[in-house]
């Protein structure tokens, strides 16, 4: 799955995607469930500081000061140390909301300071938005109409769906290990081939996880 168009800041899938590039210094956020959001910054993080919730503020966006309380931080990253991903107790966020996620003062792994960072985010995942801007940047010019590669398209939701040369469907709503997330798994073929972001993959899973796979 080569990528169309990689660079260190990426532009919003769309203007009102869940997933939206960073102003500068590079931010990256991306809703992961009702209770949680991704973030992915563009350095490795000590791990200490990036668990610290102290560093962070997510409220809607345009009013700081309706700010959700965060119940912790995690950096759910283990291959590359740039995503966090914070779990929220201040009760579920609304499906298709806009959102915004700041991030003060966390240490990079060699002790500098990032800063204050900010990203917008929508919450909720769908093949519609920003899945469907997903498979296009990363996937569909080999599994689209121009290149079948397996036997296996990206470029609808029904085709996702198919099963390509496997007798299994590839992507199967709710199951971690379907093929579709094996293959896009940091470090594995499509991952690589596509120039897939760590963040990039928790898209993909929670998008099959949390929300179902849903259209």
């Amino acid at each position: 799955m080569p990528v169309r168009n990689l660079g260190t800041v990426r532009a919003c899938f769309a203007t009102s995607a869940p997933v939206c590039a960073p102003t500068s210094p590079p931010l990256r956020a991306a809703s992961a469930s009702d209770f949680a959001v991704d973030i992915e910054f563009a350095e490795p993080l000590d791990r200490a500081s990036a668990e610290n919730a102290s560093h962070y503020r997510v409220y809607p966006l345009g009013d700081p000061a309706a700010s959700v309380a965060i119940y912790s931080a995690t950096r759910v990253d283990t291959s590359f140390g740039r995503v966090v991903q914070l779990l929220l107790s201040g009760g579920p966020l609304p499906d298709s909301s806009q959102y915004e996620v700041q991030a003060s003062g966390v240490l990079t792994l060699d002790g500098h300071s990032t800063g204050e960072r900010r990203a917008a985010f929508r919450t909720g995942l769908s093949y519609r938005s920003p899945l469907g801007e997903l498979f296009a940047d990363h996937c569909n010019r080999c599994h689209g109409a121009a290149s079948v590669e397996g036997n296996y398209r990206t470029d609808s939701y029904t085709a996702l769906k198919g099963n390509g040369t496997d007798q299994t469907a590839n992507l199967i709503a709710g199951d971690s290990n379907c093929l579709l997330l094996r293959r896009s798994r940091p470090l594995r073929s499509m991952f690589d081939q596509g120039g897939l972001t760590y963040l990039d993959f928790e898209v993909l899973l929670n998008w099959v996880v949390s929300y179902g796979a849903r259209p």
